[in-house]
């Protein structure tokens, strides 16, 4: 058998039409009727049960609510419609298995509201729904009545419009009994007075069959009577004819029969005096149900009030009751809270008498922090403090902890002084470290990273008294960084050497003609690009200024390193992602470290970084660089490309270091030097421009190019192992440019009137150019031949162009003036048998067997010598130095002589070839062979 339904009747009430607890007026919505629905298909998870609920809210307005119950047993409303949206309803039978078999019952209905349908389910029995929907209809009708609204459409079943008992109508054929039987609730009317039945006896006022009906018939002769064929034939006007008579008929018929009973009441009341009796005993009794009506309504809206003050009362109830459970729950946190907050008197003892000066009285001051944090840590942020149950041990633990944090900063505050002290002046003297060296901070670090913990207590628990720790710290150790670097730089100083007086003139600062110029040989070109290393020492044990500066970042540096990952581990000063707390460090329990972590990022913004701590630690170290790169430019300026050099590699290190302070520094000391690098250039630059030389009066190789072997020398001493620097690209630019001006003086000062001429004739100042020209690219070739500069290598390839060059120019210049007669025979010649075959130029005019010996005869053996001898005069007048011989000059004759040489057997070689073909039958000819004139010029140069 099935279970009846529950009813929620009472906790859809209380749920959604009651007023909260202590409202002075009841809920604005009253529950009129419900049904249990469902939705979605039965036996699946998608199944929900749902409410549909009628209210009716105070203006008059009826609302259809959509609501679910919840899993506390409370209903929520999901959904609300206007009734007034309304339009449909139509229900629909569904199977269902009973224990009589499977019957179809109408447990389905769909609603359509504005036009969208919404179909819902119910349950076995039946009758719910029924009642639900007429309810539902009669309230529409109720509320929409006058409104001009076309009535609901129902389909599966029907409701009139009667509000009595037995006002429902039959449904059609298969419809629920329930609906059937559905009626709204009845309204009492007052009943009519009872009408005392007439005496039979009484004859005189009876009426007799027979004068009834003559009184009908003399009613009836009254009207007008037509026959069937004229109404027939009259159509529609007939109809309304009849109809008019008939409601006539009816209208007087009704009239009579009340005429009828008003006279037989009358002549009742009239015959019977206990009649008036009895009624006035009536009116008596009206009147008193009136009364006790009256009495009734007052006694309900008395027992309405005192229903809301019982729901207000019980509504009170349960917020005393909730507020009790609340007030037993915060006895019980108050008491765990205390129990948490307190300290034991052997913790608070060890804080104010434990050692701070051994390893194991820090261990036990650091455990018995823990109960003052983790106390302190549960009251802040919160009210707890303020309550006055915790407020007094709260106060005394902050107290105790203040205590300790400046016993701990009192402590440290002397320790920092003595350990800098050790440093400074140490016990042994054999500790100390050699001269040029920093000493080592490892024991200091050693003896401070052990309060690494108790750090962190106290930034958590007192920053101000932090802060004061961090700036004893930080006033100790900068003033010891600034006394160890300043003496090293004051010792690093001492080692460097003082440049040469050819070093000092490779800087293009004096570029003039100068006895020690010319005395420079090929022993300065050899030793223009040596080792470095033989470059920078000489014999004294002392470097270069470049040198030591790179010495003295390369202990610098790591030094700046090292402070800053101190500083980091030790005063606890890293970003928040990379920051650790003393809930950390101790290895507390997860809420005191979100705790902890938490409060540490809302202090961010106080909180210092290591940038700024590294700012006051190395305050100075930004001047002390600057000062001392000045001061080793100052005295030779070409160390700036050294410096740079140095540079270059701290600032590497910095990046991969992640040191931002340092790598600030490094880059604005960087920019300096590349500024004062580019001035020093310029001022080369301008220094080879103003050089002036005049070519009436050779002087050999020009001091500049002969200078800037060994500025390159110098520069690259400095930047060894420097190839993946930045300086390299700023060193290769300025020789570029320093390379590009060497050239351009050099045609200048080279150039004369009418170059680009060919060889029309000797001239002495064509001469000269070429000279000039090819000694000084001899230099330049035979210098950086010996090793080569890849960043040379461009301008190394252009003078080796221009010297073959201009020596094959002065070569077939100087060979004019002994022989000048053949050269022009045979070049005419040579052009001769482009258009002749060679058979036919003896009969040329100029070229005939007589003029083959005119010419031969001036190219006899012993005269050709003489012509040999002179010609190495000349050659030895142009590029030999009577007054300063030396081997550079004794290089370029000898390969100047060769080229001639080489050109002669050439020309000797290329005219007999042409006489042979020309003159066959020509005995005379040639008195010398390719071999003669080997011997000829040996023997000149000896």
């Amino acid at each position: 058998m099935a279970q009846p339904p529950r009813d929620h009747t009472r906790a859809l009430v209380a749920s959604l039409f009651t007023a909260p607890p202590g409202s002075p007026t009841p809920h604005a919505e009253q529950h009129v009727a419900h049904v249990q629905t469902f939705e979605g298909q039965e036996g699946t998870p998608s199944r929900k049960a749902r409410f549909l609920i009628i209210s009716a809210v105070r203006d008059g307005r009826l609302k259809l609510h959509k609501a679910k119950e919840n899993t506390n047993g409370t209903f929520s409303i999901g959904k609300t419609w206007g009734l007034e949206e309304l339009r449909q309803i139509e229900v629909a039978r569904r199977t269902v298995n009973t224990p009589t078999g499977a019957q179809s019952h109408p447990l389905e209905f769909t609603l359509t509201m504005n036009g969208k349908q919404y179909r819902y389910e119910t349950e076995l029995p039946s009758s719910q729904q029924a009642a639900f929907l007429v309810r539902m209809v009669r309230c529409w009708r109720t509320y929409m009545a006058g409104r001009d609204q076309p009535d609901l459409v129902l389909i599966g079943f029907n409701v009139d419009n009667s509000n009595g008992a037995g006002g429902a109508a039959s449904p059609p054929m298969g419809a629920a009994p329930s609906a059937r039987l559905a009626a709204s609730p009845p309204t009492r009317e007052r009943p009519l007075r009872p009408v005392p039945r007439r005496s039979v006896a009484e004859p005189e006022e009876s009426l007799d069959d027979d004068t009834v009906l003559t009184n009908v018939e003399e009613m009836l002769e009254g009207f007008e009577w037509r026959g069937v064929g004229g109404a027939m034939s009259g159509g529609a006007y007939a109809d309304r004819n009849r109809r008019g008579k008939a409601d006539e008929i009816e209208k007087r018929l009704v009239g009579e029969l009340k005429a009828l009973e008003a006279a037989s009441i009358h002549a009742i009341i009239e015959s019977d005096d206990g009649v008036n009796f009895v009624i006035k005993h009536l009116d008596d009794a009206l009147a008193e149900l009136d009364k006790m009506d009256l009495l009734i309504g007052m006694y309900k809206s008395q027992l309405n009030l005192m229903s809301d003050d019982i729901a207000h009362i019980e509504s009170q109830n349960r917020g005393l009751q909730v507020q009790t459970s609340n007030q037993r729950m915060l006895l019980s946190e108050l008491d765990n809270l205390m129990e948490t907050i307190h300290i034991p008197a052997s913790d608070l003892t060890a804080l104010v008498q434990e050692s701070l000066e051994n390893s194991k009285g820090i261990e036990r001051l650091e455990k018995s922090a823990i109960s003052l944090y983790k106390a302190l840590l549960s009251t802040r942020d919160t009210s707890v403090g303020d309550m006055a149950a915790a407020s007094e041990r709260v106060g005394e633990y902050r107290t105790k902890a203040s205590q300790f944090c400046k016993r701990i900063f009192d402590f440290l505050a002397i320790m920092f002084k003595y350990q800098v002290e050790q440093i400074q002046n140490p016990k042994d003297p054999s500790a100390a470290p050699p001269a040029g060296q920093l000493p080592s901070h490892a024991p200091m670090e050693e003896f401070l990273e052990r309060y690494c913990g108790l750090m962190l207590f106290v930034k958590e628990i007192d920053y101000t008294r932090y802060q004061q720790i961090c700036a004893a710290y930080f006033t100790a150790i900068s003033d010891l960084h600034r006394t160890e670097i300043q003496g090293l730089m004051s010792t690093l100083r001492t080692q460097i050497r003082k440049a040469t007086e050819e070093e000092q003139e490779a800087n293009f600062a004096n570029v003039r003609e100068s006895p020690t110029i010319r005395q420079q040989s090929m022993r300065r070109v050899g030793t223009a690009v040596r080792s470095p290393h033989e470059r920078n020492k000489d014999g004294s044990g002392k470097i270069s200024g470049g040198e030591a500066f790179k010495l003295a970042l390369g202990q610098v540096t790591p030094r700046i390193t090292r402070e800053q990952s101190f500083i980091s581990d030790f005063l606890a000063i890293n970003p928040l992602d990379a920051s650790i707390t003393f809930a950390d460090y101790m290895q507390l329990e997860t809420y005191f470290r979100r705790g902890a972590t938490t409060y540490l990022a809302s202090q961010q913004g106080k909180l210092k970084d290591i940038k700024s701590g590294m700012e006051l630690v190395f305050g100075f170290l930004e001047a002390e660089i600057k000062d001392w790169s000045e001061t080793i430019v100052r005295h030779d300026n070409m160390q700036i490309v050294g410096i740079l050099a140095a540079l270059d590699g701290a600032i590497n290190l910095a990046k991969k270091e992640r040191n931002e302070f340092l790598l600030r520094v490094l880059q604005k000391q960087y920019q300096k030097s590349t500024t004062a690098l580019e001035r020093s250039c310029k001022e080369a630059i301008k220094n080879i421009e103003a050089t002036k030389l005049t070519l009436k009066k050779r002087k050999g190789v020009v001091p500049f190019v002969r200078i800037f072997p060994n500025f390159v020398a110098r520069i690259e001493s400095q930047l060894e192992d420097a190839d993946k620097l930045n300086v390299r690209g700023i060193v290769d630019s300025n020789y570029e440019r320093i390379i590009a001006t060497i050239f351009d003086s050099l045609q200048q000062m080279a150039k004369m009137d009418g170059e680009g001429q060919g060889v029309a004739a000797e001239d002495k100042d064509q001469l000269n150019y070429h000279v000039i020209i090819i000694e000084n690219m001899h230099h330049i070739t035979t210098v950086f031949a010996r090793e080569r500069l890849p960043a040379l290598d461009e301008f190394v390839g252009q003078a080796r162009e221009k010297y073959n060059e201009n020596l094959d120019l002065y070569i077939k210049l100087i060979l004019r003036r002994p022989l000048a007669r053949p050269l022009d025979f045979f070049h005419g010649l040579e052009q001769l048998l482009r258009t002749t075959p060679p058979t036919e130029v003896s009969l040329h005019n100029a070229y005939t067997k007589g003029a083959l010996r005119r010419t031969t005869s001036d190219l006899r053996a012993k005269d050709l010598r003489k012509a040999i001898d002179a010609l190495y005069k000349r050659v030895d007048k142009h590029f030999g130095d009577v007054t300063n011989p030396s081997a550079e000059h004794a290089a370029v004759i000898k390969e100047v002589w060769k080229a001639c040489e080489g050109e002669v057997q050439r020309l000797t070689s290329a005219w007999k070839g042409l006489i042979d073909r020309c003159y066959p039958d020509e005995k005379g000819g040639l008195e010398f062979s390719r071999d003669d004139v080997r011997e000829y010029f040996a023997k000149a140069q000896v």
